[in-house]
């Protein structure tokens, strides 16, 4: 009797919304295109390279005369080199300009499922989607940042509140590199506090957070095992009241989210949001997943409320 074959189920990841699993639909695409388009590249190569050792190799024992020799020699080494440099560069920029419209979608994906529902509302991604190295370092949290890159840039709303929210990454010199001193989504809105000095609120995290460098010369006024509140203002608890303290005590840190940082200025509130690479990092290779992106939408509900009770 013979044996029937086994057939293995490859099972798909079931996705809870509609615009998640677009993000995957497109990855799969632009990969596959990816890697087609580079293993033709290798083939390019590989045949420009065969042309260069005729050209060096195979003619000058063919081809007696060594003036015309040498003439077909330099010809076939330059249009085989320059074939290559060519086909590079164009698959290059192709693959750039791919490559934005994947994050372009990426982004507007994330953001209709983070942002889609109420109390949030109008979700819209910027173009150019980046913040100044100005409007980084605004917050106040961190010292010497001479390199700050970002994506993404989108506004939203939380019922009457107008925020935005940025991918970014504040980088100072080290010795030999660019060190990061903050790695994750920076909100920026209004705050309804005028005072002449700055409240700041750090949420403690995991070993891989980066808490803030700039607060020599401002007191720590509160320090526990869930957070740290820095200001000069001696009534800071009329900012940081009751309600305030609730909700920044219902935001949870792990192993997506490693820390939080309040900053609370005259007329303005950052909220720099500390995520690892699970979240950071845009999907090529590996299938989607989407659970960190749940967790990026479970916090952002959390946060919003701490925003919102700081600005009543």
């Amino acid at each position: 009797m013979k044996k029937e074959k086994e057939t293995k189920v490859v099972e798909q990841t079931q996705y809870p919304h509609e615009a998640l699993k677009r993000v995957e639909d497109t990855r799969l695409v632009f990969w596959k295109s990816y890697k087609m388009h580079n293993t033709f590249k290798l083939l390019v190569m590989m045949v420009c390279l065969a042309a260069i050792i005729v050209a060096f190799i195979v003619l000058p024992n063919v081809i007696g005369n060594s003036s015309v020799q040498l003439g077909l020699t330099i010809g076939i080494a330059v249009l085989a080199l320059g074939g290559t440099y060519g086909y590079s560069l164009f698959v290059r920029k192709k693959f750039e300009r791919k490559m934005k419209e994947y994050f372009e979608l990426y982004f507007n994906c994330c953001n209709e499922y983070v942002y889609g529902e109420k109390p949030f509302s109008g979700a819209e991604l910027q173009n150019p989607g980046k913040i100044t190295l100005d409007e980084f370092n605004e917050c106040g949290l961190y010292k010497d940042v001479i390199e700050a890159g970002s994506r993404g840039l989108t506004t939203f709303k939380y019922n009457d509140l107008e925020l935005s929210i940025v991918d970014c990454a504040g980088n100072v010199k080290a010795e030999k590199r660019m060190k990061p001193v903050f790695v994750g989504k920076m909100v920026r809105t209004t705050a309804k506090y005028n005072g002449e000095y700055p409240v700041y609120v750090y949420i403690k995290g995991n070993d891989r957070a980066l808490p803030p460098t700039n607060m020599e010369g401002i007191e720590a006024v509160l320090d526990n095992e869930k957070m740290v509140v820095y200001s000069n203002y001696k009534d800071w608890q009329k900012v940081l009241n009751g309600p305030v303290m609730k909700a920044l005590e219902a935001i949870k840190t792990d192993k997506i989210l490693v820390d939080v940082a309040f900053s609370i200025s005259k007329g303005k509130l950052f909220v720099m949001l500390g995520y690892d690479d699970p979240l950071m990092v845009l999907p090529l290779q590996q299938e989607f997943d989407y659970k960190p992106t749940e967790i990026y939408k479970e916090n952002m509900g959390v946060v919003c409320k701490a925003i919102e009770a700081l600005n009543k």
